[in-house]
This record gives C-alpha cells, sequence and structure tokens, in this order.
C-alpha cells in the first residue's frame, strides 16, 4: 500500500465513522438537552424550544463525532 491509498482510508473511514455516530449522539444530546430545559423552567417545553435544542445539539454533536472519529482512527494508522 502506498501513503496515498492509506491516507484515503484514513479520511474516508474516519468520515464514515463519524456520519454512523452522528445520529445517535445528536438524539443523546438532544434529549439530554430537552430534560434539562424542563428542570431548569419547571414545564414541558413548547415546539419551538425543543427545534432550538435539536439545533444547538446537532452542532455540538458535529463537533464531537468528527473529532472522535478523526482520533480514534488516528490510532489505528
Amino acid at each position: 500500500m502506498d501513503v496515498t491509498s492509506v491516507q484515503l482510508w484514513y479520511w474516508g473511514s474516519s468520515l464514515v465513522l463519524a456520519i454512523l455516530l452522528f445520529f445517535p449522539v445528536e438524539k443523546m444530546l438532544w434529549v439530554m438537552r430537552v430534560r434539562s430545559a424542563e428542570r431548569r423552567l419547571k414545564r414541558v417545553t413548547t415546539p419551538e424550544e425543543r427545534n432550538e435544542e435539536r439545533r444547538k445539539a446537532r452542532s455540538i454533536a458535529g463537533i464531537i463525532v468528527i473529532s472522535f472519529s478523526f482520533l480514534f482512527n488516528f490510532t489505528f494508522f
């Protein structure tokens, strides 16, 4: 294997891992944020508030899974 194919495999497998991890991590963060907001507000959140929490959870999840997948694959290469 030459260096180019190893780099291509590293980048490709890191992106695939990030994509596979994104949805469960995003869902987990969203649920945690909604529950925290409901405890803080002492009421059930509105759909607009839940949509805002989902937007925040998506951006946080994106950063987490991309960082994790590249660092995880770095240990193998």
